[in-house]
């Protein structure tokens, strides 16, 4: 069940904004820390960059290569075209209608599928540029959890995409992890089945094999391979190592 179309188009507009007030003044040149490969100003540029690409194969309902993006090159001052993704995106979405087919890599090939996938590429990013900072970072938990249902809903979609990549591993005889938001915004029962990892909101009948507890906010992090489960505080009983294997391997 996701959080529908009205929440996710505010939720863009809300995210860039509180991005962009983050990096407004920061050192562009600083290391990210979460993501030590680039500097926050790659960042912000990665950021207006996925948004405004999101935006345009919406558009066109089909496929952009991104160096045909309009407005992609990120500007002297990026800033204001950070600022101005968001909107971008949402009234491509209003333009042909949240519901509406359209371009996408996954199975769900709404619309709003893409303002659900710049909605936590803004929130995860967020948390990369408040690391960057030196900032706090919070996140409602009812987003933070739907962070944590999309994740885990596209799984499939990255193995459609390549039979061969790592996330193919997930495929196993049958162990269980329970994920539990101790904020009680959700929770998720992990299956490895021969088909690949199986995700439903229920809680297992006996034992899982591991079983994860913590706010959503720090079992979506963890996911995303921001914090490690050490630094999240989460709590982890059973089979640790199954759980830190489906984390890695599952990363973006």
């Amino acid at each position: 069940m996701d959080l529908g179309s009205g929440r996710y188009g505010r939720e863009v507009l809300a995210q860039s904004a509180a991005f962009a007030v983050l990096v407004d003044g920061a050192d562009p040149t600083v290391t990210v820390p979460t993501c030590p490969e680039w500097t926050l100003g790659e960042l912000v540029g990665h950021v207006g960059q996925a948004v405004r690409w999101a935006a345009a194969v919406t558009a066109k309902r089909e496929f952009v290569p991104p160096a045909l993006v309009p407005d992609a090159a990120v500007p002297a001052d990026p800033l204001p075209w950070l600022r101005s993704a968001g909107a971008v995106l949402v009234a491509a979405v209003e333009e042909i209608g949240a519901e509406q087919d359209t371009w996408t890599w996954s199975a769900d090939r709404r619309a709003v599928f893409w303002l659900r996938r710049m909605t936590h590429e803004l929130v995860v990013h967020r948390a990369d540029a408040a690391a960057a900072v030196g900032a706090a970072f919070e996140v409602e938990p009812d987003l933070a959890a739907d962070a944590v249902t999309e994740f885990l809903g596209l799984l499939p979609d990255r193995v459609r995409l390549d039979p061969a990549a790592p996330v193919a591993r997930l495929a196993g005889p049958g162990e269980r992890l329970h994920l539990q938001a101790t904020d009680g915004s959700g929770e998720w029962l992990l299956t490895r089945t021969a088909e690949g990892l199986v995700t439903t909101h229920e809680r297992p009948a006996g034992a899982a094999e591991v079983t994860v507890r913590g706010p959503a906010a720090d079992l979506a992090l963890v996911l995303y391979r921001r914090r490690s489960t050490a630094e999240a505080g989460l709590a982890v009983s059973g089979d640790a190592a199954l759980f830190e294997f489906v984390c890695e391997t599952a990363k973006f």
